[in-house]
Parts: C-alpha cells; sequence; structure tokens
C-alpha cells in the first residue's frame, strides 16, 4: 500500500480551530542528526530575508525540458528527476524561472496538461518539493472558476512549508486577497510572516486585525512591525478615545517589535515615528498592567537611552514614571515565588533590570527544574556558591551514561535533547570552574554532537590556562579519555584542538 499523499496528511490533521498544531511536521522524512534542521517554512524565509539568493537557470532549464517531455507524452515519468533537482537548489530558486520559462513557450503547451499535472504533483506527492511545483504550476492558469482547487491550496497553506508558494500562486487571482486574509489567520509562523506581507489592507476588517493579531507570530514579531504599522495605520489607531485590552496588546507588539531591528528595518525607517511613541506612551500610562506590558516597556525604555530623537527626555521621562511603579515589583516577586509559572522569563528579566534582588529566587526556580530552566546559569554560575551546588544537581540528574553515546558527527542529538542543550550551557560556564564538574565535561567529550565536544575542549583549554597546568596533571583520567576521542575524532576542527591540548610542555 502506498504513502498517503501529503495533501491527505494535512487535511486530516487540521484541528477543531481549523489550523494545524504548532509544532505539526509532516511524517515522511525523519531529520537525520547530522543535517542542519528548520521548521517548516524557516529555510525559504530565512533565504528571502537574509540572503541574495541567486537562480540557477541551467537547473531550472532542466526541469523544464523534464515538465515538457512530461506533458508532451501524458505522464509524470521525470518526477523522481524534478524532485532531485528541486531539492539541490531550492525550490523557490529555481521555480520562477522555470514559470517564466513556462510562460514565454505556453503556446507550445496544452494548459490542460499543466492542469492535471499540477494536481497530481500538489495533491498526490509525498515530495515536499514536488508539491511546492504543482502550486505554482497553478499560478499558470485561471483558477476563477475553480473553487475546489482555491480550497485545496487554502488546505496545503496551513502547512507553513507551502504558505509562501500557496500566497504567490492565488494572491493576483479574483478572490486572492479574501483568501490570503483567511490564511493569514490560520497559520502562527513563517506562513503568517509570509501572509501580512502578501495581504493588502482593503476593508476595515482587515486593518483591525492587523492592529489587534497581526503582528505577533511564533518566530519573531520584528519581522512584521513595519509591515503591521503601515498596514494598519498605527499612527491613527493611537489616536483613538478608548482601547479595549486586545487593542492595547496588538498595538504593544507592533510597538516592541518596530523597536528590534535585528532582522528588518522597524522603528528608524518609520515616519511617525516621534508621534507615535508619545501617544503610545500616554496610552500606556493607563492601559499596562501585565508583567508583559512591563517588559515591553523595558525595552521601550532601553531604545530611549540612545536614541537621537528630538522628544527623547520627554519621552523618557514618562516611560520612567511607568515602569518605576511599586506595583511592579509586587507583581515580580508574586511570580518568582511560584517557579512554575508561565510567566516566569519576565518577571526574571523585568526584576534583573529593575535591579531587585532576585538572584535567590532564580536559583530557587533552576534547582526546582533544572532541565527546564538551564537558560539561566549564566547568571548563576557567577556566584561560587550556587555553581558547585548546580553542578552536583545536574551530575546527579543528567543520563550522562546515555547522552555519551560515541563518536558522531551530529548538529543534534538523536535523545535526550533537552538533555543535551543543557549540557552545552553548562559547558560554557564550567570554563570559569578548574576541575569542578568532570563528568560533565568527560561526557561532553563523548558526546555524538560535534559542538559539545568543543565545548569540552573549550572547557579543558580554559582550565589549563587558569592553572597553568597540562591536562595530564590536572585530570588524568580525563587525559585518557581525550587521548582516545582524539585518535577517532571525525571532525577536523575538533581533531586539531584535541591534538593541541595533549601536547606538553
Amino acid at each position: 500500500m502506498g504513502l498517503e499523499s501529503i495533501y491527505d496528511v494535512i487535511s486530516r490533521s487540521i484541528n477543531s480551530e481549523g489550523k494545524l498544531d504548532l509544532n505539526f511536521m509532516l511524517p515522511f522524512k525523519k531529520p537525520s542528526p547530522t543535517e542542519m534542521r528548520f521548521i517548516p517554512g524557516a529555510k525559504d524565509g530565512i533565504g528571502l530575508y537574509h540572503f541574495n539568493l541567486r537562480t540557477p537557470k541551467s537547473a531550472a532549464n532542466k526541469i523544464f525540458k523534464l515538465l515538457k517531455s512530461d506533458w508532451k507524452k501524458g505522464d509524470s515519468d521525470s518526477q523522481e528527476k524534478v524532485a532531485e533537482i528541486l531539492n539541490r537548489y531550492g525550490s523557490w530558486t529555481v521555480i520562477d524561472y522555470v514559470l517564466h520559462l513556462i510562460r514565454d513557450k505556453q503556446k507550445e503547451i496544452d494548459p490542460k496538461n499543466i492542469f492535471y499535472y499540477a494536481c497530481k504533483l500538489a495533491f498526490e506527492s509525498t515530495n515536499e518539493e514536488l508539491v511546492k511545483l504543482g502550486i505554482c504550476l497553478f499560478g499558470l492558469l485561471d483558477l476563477s472558476n475553480e473553487e475546489e482547487i482555491m480550497n485545496r491550496l487554502f488546505i496545503l497553506a496551513l502547512y507553513e512549508e507551502f504558505t509562501l508558494y500557496v500566497l504567490a500562486t492565488i494572491s493576483n487571482s479574483p478572490k486572492g486577497n479574501d483568501i490570503v486574509f483567511k490564511i493569514a489567520q490560520k497559520v502562527d509562523g513563517w506562513g503568517k510572516i509570509h501572509a501580512v506581507e502578501y495581504l493588502e489592507p482593503a476593508t476595515d476588517e482587515i486593518r483591525e486585525w492587523i492592529l489587534r493579531k497581526g503582528c505577533a507570530n511564533a518566530v519573531m514579531d520584528a519581522y512584521l512591525g513595519l509591515e503591521c504599522a503601515i498596514k494598519g495605520d498605527l499612527i491613527n489607531a493611537l489616536k483613538r478615545d478608548s482601547f479595549d485590552e486586545e487593542l492595547f496588546e496588538g498595538i504593544s507588539v507592533i510597538i516592541d517589535a518596530l523597536l528590534d531591528e535585528g532582522p528588518v528595518d522597524g522603528i528608524s525607517v518609520y515616519e511617525h515615528t516621534e508621534e507615535a511613541l508619545k501617544l503610545y506612551l500616554r496610552i500606556a500610562t493607563e492601559h499596562a498592567f501585565t508583567i508583559i506590558h512591563l517588559w515591553r516597556l523595558l525595552n521601550l525604555q532601553a531604545w530611549l537611552e540612545n536614541a537621537t530623537i528630538s522628544n527623547r527626555d520627554e519621552l523618557k521621562k514618562i516611560c520612567d514614571n511607568i515602569v518605576n511603579r511599586e506595583a511592579w515589583k509586587e507583581m515580580i516577586m508574586e511570580i518568582l515565588n511560584k517557579p512554575d509559572d508561565e510567566l516566569l522569563f519576565y518577571a526574571i528579566n523585568a526584576g534583573l533590570r529593575l535591579n531587585m534582588d532576585i538572584i535567590e529566587f532564580v536559583f530557587r526556580a533552576v534547582k526546582k527544574n533544572p532541565v527546564e530552566h538551564f537558560g539561566y546559569l549564566h547568571i548563576l554560575y557567577k556566584n561560587p556558591e550556587y555553581a558547585n551546588e548546580l553542578t552536583k544537581i545536574y551530575e546527579e540528574l543528567l543520563p550522562l551514561d546515555a547522552m555519551a553515546a560515541g563518536m558522531g558527527n551530529f548538529l543534534f542529538p538523536e535523545n535526550y535533547a533537552k538533555e543535551h542543550h543543557c549540557l552545552e550551557f553548562i559547558l560554557q560556564e564550567l570554563k570559569n570552574y578548574p576541575e569542578m564538574g568532570e563528568k560533565l565535561v568527560e561526557t561532553g567529550l563523548k558526546s555524538p554532537v560535534v559542538r559539545e565536544r568543543i565545548a569540552a575542549c573549550k572547557v579543558i583549554e580554559e582550565w589549563s590556562k587558569r592553572l597553568n597546568q597540562n591536562l595530564d596533571t590536572i585530570s588524568p583520567g580525563l587525559y585518557a579519555i581525550l587521548k582516545e576521542i582524539a585518535r577517532i575524532e571525525v571532525d577536523k576542527d575538533s581533531r586539531q584542538l584535541m591534538k593541541k591540548l595533549l601536547r606538553t610542555k
């Protein structure tokens, strides 16, 4: 019995909200621990935003010839070859030029052949890249009377690996913007980023949704800050007489996203920056009451420190007055007393930025759940007593024998993912404590994850510098293990580092 098609898997996996679960992944290919992993849509999204991708025209020409051959013979024999090329070069860099070649030769091609071929790829294939090609082939055709096809494309768009391709295909159709709006409300990650970019603020309903829910996403809000500020008409929204909680929250997300210009342009190119921030802070004076509101206001306060806008001092004074309210500290302490609270990150971050003495509470939270809260180790390991106690806890808690699974060139562990991530963080801190946590360093050396072996070597290197001793003097046991590991090390950089550490003075 053949594999279920990608379309069918997606279709039966839609939940009661008409969406796919946030962590949904197609089951066809188990990721290799030696390969870079991407969440659905990330590879294309990162490529579009951060790399000037070049079109491999020779690859596109090969695909075009294979498609023409299939269409002429009325079969789909070339699918495997096409899939191989798309996998090698990346669909987004190739397909657009393939479509260009087809348009140039459209008089020689029967549209019916394109239609049936597109249906076969998009709705029957088990290969992601072929599904993408199938989706895009529909873009060559008039789908205005193909309601069933449009509905099926909408279903494919729910999986964020395909959202961008569906958007490019349907956005120029007669009801394209309405469908884009529907898609935008059903996706959360890279698919939402692309959907909001394609979405035209053609109605009050769309503009209001953009203000309230358009910016927050599962990747990084910053990607949509400027897009939502413009399309949602943020400046005029800030001039309204009244705000409900949802509207204030949505606008707060947009403001915070504008401040973060790491991935894309934001506040620096927004034409209403000074007025918008002044209006926002006046609204926040009355409407900010949650720990996340405080966290965002602290982000704004930090941004204002080095801002070059003309009303900086005025804005800073208003912002300072809000964040210095005594009630915030009471809220922070209330959350810190519940180490399992989902808002713990915001409480710790805000508390530290307000110079509150909360380190003991952070220590308690990590002790209660060491694997979940390893992200705070860089704070706690500054205290030698905490460092010593936590190291002993991790040596007892982590399944070190199972994690030390032997040589490999893995980028990611096959098992115990959280525990391995935790180990990496600990190794970063053990560099400052010679001879502490030898079991953890040994596990790092024996890990199949290259990154962890390098981290363990860096610990040993730092210990040698601090003690001015070679490893065989510091720890004969670690020296023997490193000597054995170096002999079979498969990563060139790791092997060189190990050999350097093994040399005597």
